[in-house]
């Protein structure tokens, strides 16, 4: 869920961009082009112990995680969106959105460090709307998921997501005819199948997600609840519920928020993990509309039996705006987790993940 505050409550087509560009306004359609670069100098240590085991758990290979800096792609994109005036208030929308995905020719993920590498489809949906009535869309989008969730990042988001926020097939349907609030279900498809043309196992069969966004007077509100169905080897049902919750004021002088969520992964209806987590956070303007500071924490638990994880997270950053169209920023965060049996640490389990980068965006 990385976002920036001033998007939590535009819809996909709600309005513009300040910074796209129309190529195309005749008879009612618009086409329009937007897109940007981003590149981040970065220096990440994710310290620990790994190590490779056989069928029988025998250990065959270990090792020690190293640190390394490099300069990369950061999710740079392309987007194209059209919009076509249906007359009595209804439109007609598409949207497309490219992304390198870092992978040589041959899709070797790794090959390519700086992160640049063949195009790949982001984003692909077109969609129906009327602003009383509100709007539907079909594709590869985000769910009303991706929408909640308040603590600001460019590059280093520490909070999990407990609910999905995207998929390859969604139906999505958000209503905005209420000042400041929208409302939003989405509903995910399998994606994966195999030889059988049967959803693979392990995957997802199906999913179902509800949501609110409130943001008024200074007032944000955010909530959405989620099912999601897994595809099981033999009878029994699995199935994941999470939620998530945000709170946050806005004292236009500075903003503080706190963000939460709860999930339950069961079988047949036995749990089998479950996990929560908090995260304050907060947003300062140092310069009004050009520079500000902002960061949060995070503390999370996760449960399976008599074993637990525990983790520690810091996430703290600045950012200033060079131009309207140019925005650079300095991120860094830390993570540390450790699991526990019983009650006990459990020795060498701690892993710290370290990251610090210098990031510069020039949108089109």
């Amino acid at each position: 869920m990385k976002k920036t505050l001033a998007a939590l409550i535009v819809g996909a087509f709600a309005a513009s961009a300040a910074n796209a560009t129309v190529i195309y306004d005749n008879e009612g359609t618009k086409v329009e082009l937007n897109g940007s670069l981003r590149i981040l100098l970065e220096k990440s240590n994710k310290s620990g112990e790994w190590s490779l085991k056989d069928a029988n758990g025998k250990t065959i290979a270990e090792g020690k995680r190293h640190s390394h800096t490099g300069l990369k792609n950061h999710d740079s994109r392309v987007e194209i969106k059209v919009r076509h005036e249906l007359g009595d208030g209804f439109y007609a929308l598409g949207r497309t959105e490219v992304r390198f995905d870092g992978k040589d020719e041959s899709g070797n993920q790794e090959a390519d460090e700086d992160g640049f590498g063949s195009l790949r489809a982001h984003r692909a949906y077109i969609g129906l709307g009327k602003k009383e009535l509100g709007q539907v869309t079909f594709g590869r989008q985000v769910t009303i998921g991706d929408d909640v969730g308040i603590a600001n990042d460019y590059a280093y988001g520490i909070l999990p997501d407990y609910v999905p926020t995207s998929g390859k097939s969604v139906i999505r349907y958000d209503y905005y005819g209420i000042d400041g609030l929208q409302l939003g279900v989405s509903y995910q498809f399998a994606e994966k199948r195999d030889i059988d043309n049967e959803v693979t196992v392990g995957k997802l069969s199906n999913g179902t997600q509800a949501g609110f966004i409130y943001n008024k007077d200074g007032l944000i509100l955010q909530g959405v609840y989620d099912r999601t169905n897994y595809k099981t080897s033999g009878s029994a049902k699995r199935n994941v519920d999470g939620v998530m919750l945000s709170a946050g004021y806005d004292f236009q002088s500075f903003l503080i928020s706190l963000d939460g969520g709860y999930q339950k992964d069961k079988t047949d209806g036995q749990e089998a993990t479950k996990s929560f987590f908090i995260s304050p956070g907060f947003k300062v303007p140092v310069i009004a509309d050009v520079s500000s500071v902002y960061g949060n924490y995070l503390y999370e638990q996760e449960k399976e039996g008599n074993d637990k994880t525990k983790t520690h997270g810091f996430l703290l950053g600045v950012d200033y705006k060079l131009h309207k169209q140019v925005m650079t920023f300095i991120e860094g965060k830390y993570v540390q987790s450790k699991d526990y049996t019983n009650g006990n640490y459990v020795d060498g389990s701690k892993i710290k993940d370290k990251a610090i980068g210098v990031g510069l965006r020039v949108y089109f």
